[in-house]
């Protein structure tokens, strides 16, 4: 406890970006002893979100006495579950979203380690995404390119070339 009865902010606050669809962190920002962190688009934000959604200066989380409080500054509003919050205080594992539209965030104060507080890693081995038959592709290439309409094709684009000389 600090001076005058207020409680220090938890040792280590995190704040996860989390995948849309299966709400797995993408991304993970930490922060030790902080008592204000902003996010928003704007650089100088401490979480930077680059999103169409997403305003300059979004939301910013204060500690305030003996919780975190969740402030909405952006004209998109931020919502807690599916209701739109101007304040709200937050308990560890909160989520909330950026706009209707916009991404999604779990707040945790870290104090205890899970795995839900990692990134997604994986290994960055190149795989292929997709193999092309180039004996197929030779094929249809041959088949188009001795097609009448791209034989069509082919002339009209020479008689404007020759006008363009002209």
């Amino acid at each position: 406890m600090g001076d005058g009865g207020v409680l220090e902010p938890p040792r280590e606050v995190v704040l996860q970006l989390l995948d849309p669809t299966y709400h797995r962190p993408v991304k993970t920002w930490r922060f030790t002893g902080a008592t204000t962190i902003t996010v928003g688009r704007e650089a100088g934000c401490d979480v930077e979100i680059s999103d169409p959604y997403v305003s300059r200066l979004h939301a910013e989380l204060v500690w305030r006495g003996e919780e975190w409080i969740l402030i909405s500054k952006g004209r998109n509003g931020v919502l807690v579950g599916s209701q739109p919050v101007v304040e709200a205080p937050l308990a560890d594992e909160t989520q909330f979203r950026l706009g209707s539209l916009g991404p999604a965030l779990r707040f945790c104060t870290g104090e205890e380690e899970g795995e839900h507080l990692n990134t997604i890693c994986f290994e960055t081995e190149t795989v292929p995404v997709c193999f092309v038959d180039e004996s197929k592709l030779r094929d249809d290439v041959g088949q188009i390119t001795e097609g009448e309409y791209f034989q069509k094709l082919q002339q009209q684009a020479e008689t404007l070339r020759l006008r363009s000389r002209t």
